[in-house]
């Protein structure tokens, strides 16, 4: 059994090198997503796709851990999301503009694998940035 946090080291750096196969195989067969407390994805193929929508909407988005802690088998990860909105997302065509935000994950991770993702990112941080929302 691995080290939760070398586990979740393994998950950026799939995320980080666009690497979906590798990522598919971090994942638990019943994982779950949650973004701000409601469920986002069913199951690790809904996830990667989701992620390789992310993909290709900012498609030099990097993931920089600047915090991970563990116990009892889940991860906090506070990291900081930097990239180009270079592709549609949600909906809307890219902007061309980049961003920077700062987010949290709670990973809990059961042997070598993610069983269940909580995500708290900062939307609103994102959206301004993009130009989707007046800025404050």
């Amino acid at each position: 059994m691995s080290d939760p946090i070398d586990v979740v080291r393994r998950v950026i750096a799939c995320d980080n090198g666009r690497d979906a196969e590798g990522y598919r195989a971090l994942l638990h067969d019943a994982y779950r997503s949650f973004v701000h407390g409601n469920p986002s994805t069913v199951g690790p193929e809904q996830e990667v796709a989701a992620l390789q929508m992310w993909w290709q909407a900012c498609s030099d988005v990097h993931l920089e851990p600047l915090a991970l802690f563990a116990s009892e088998g889940v991860v906090t990860l506070r990291y900081t999301l930097e990239g180009t909105n270079d592709g549609p997302l949600g909906g809307e065509p890219a902007t061309g503009r980049r961003f920077r935000i700062e987010n949290c994950t709670l990973l809990e991770v059961d042997g070598d694998l993610v069983r269940t993702a909580w995500r708290f990112s900062d939307t609103f941080g994102l959206m301004t940035q993009l130009g989707r929302l007046p800025s404050a």
